[in-house]
């Protein structure tokens, strides 16, 4: 298969879209042959921290957008649940660019079917390195949680016409709004692809403690992100 570039974006840090995007690349990880990469380019690492914990790497992708010619892995070899590019230390007095990003990509290219890059929240620094990262996905993630997802729009006002949209509303209960917004949000010429996780105890004490929510028991997380996998693979597998 043609690779895939999956990219996830957020207006604001905290709303659960590292939580989200490691999930789904572990749910598939473990459900198909495809080889997946997870790319994390956010500050905290916290996507890179779940699915790769205890792993540490000096040249990570901070140091490869910065220029750097050396680029660490973690790998499932080495114990990872998806093989994971940690983001690591920025070198001092360096700048990420976007053109790094295209080279990361096309290298990746090579070994990988599925490219999960998890990017900072808009409002965030590296804004160039997400105007690359949006040229180049073929997919994007859009996760928010009912309190921000009517800035939502506002991403997607930032695309590419023509792409699908997986839109997620994260933290969920009942009586918020934001279902209907995410449904319309999630609708392109593709077919609807909307998603609503509730807000759970279990799942957010797993990130608390370092741990992969899908690798959790059975709870409501671990079903949507199982269905929103599912969706992602038949969708790559029609189109390829």
């Amino acid at each position: 298969m043609v690779t895939k570039v999956v990219i996830a974006l957020s207006h604001k840090g905290g709303v659960g879209k590292s939580t989200v995007l490691s999930s789904v690349s572990y749910a598939i990880r473990k459900e198909s042959p495809w080889r997946v990469v997870y790319v994390d380019a956010t500050a905290d690492g916290l996507g890179a921290s779940l699915l790769a914990p205890g792993c540490r790497v000096e040249y990570g992708t901070y140091a490869f957008l910065a220029g750097a010619d050396a680029l660490h892995y973690c790998t499932i070899e080495d114990g990872a649940y998806v093989d994971t590019v940690p983001p690591g230390p920025l070198p001092p007095n360096s700048q990420l660019k976007g053109s790094r990003l295209r080279e990361l990509i096309d290298m990746l290219r090579i070994d990988y079917n599925l490219i999960f890059v998890d990017l900072p929240g808009t409002d965030e620094a590296h804004s160039e390195v997400i105007r690359t990262a949006i040229l180049l996905a073929d997919i994007y993630f859009l996760v928010a949680e009912p309190a921000t997802v009517h800035l939502l729009w506002r991403l997607k006002d930032m695309l590419p016409q023509g792409r699908p949209i997986f839109a997620v509303l994260n933290k969920f209960l009942d009586g918020m709004p934001g279902k209907n917004e995410v449904q319309r949000i999630g609708t392109t010429k593709y077919g609807t692809f909307a998603f609503t996780i509730p807000l759970e105890g279990p799942v957010y004490n797993a990130v608390v403690e370092g741990k992969i929510p899908a690798a959790l028991s059975r709870v409501k997380f671990v079903e949507v992100i199982d269905q929103i996998a599912a969706r992602l693979q038949y969708f790559i597998a029609d189109v390829r």
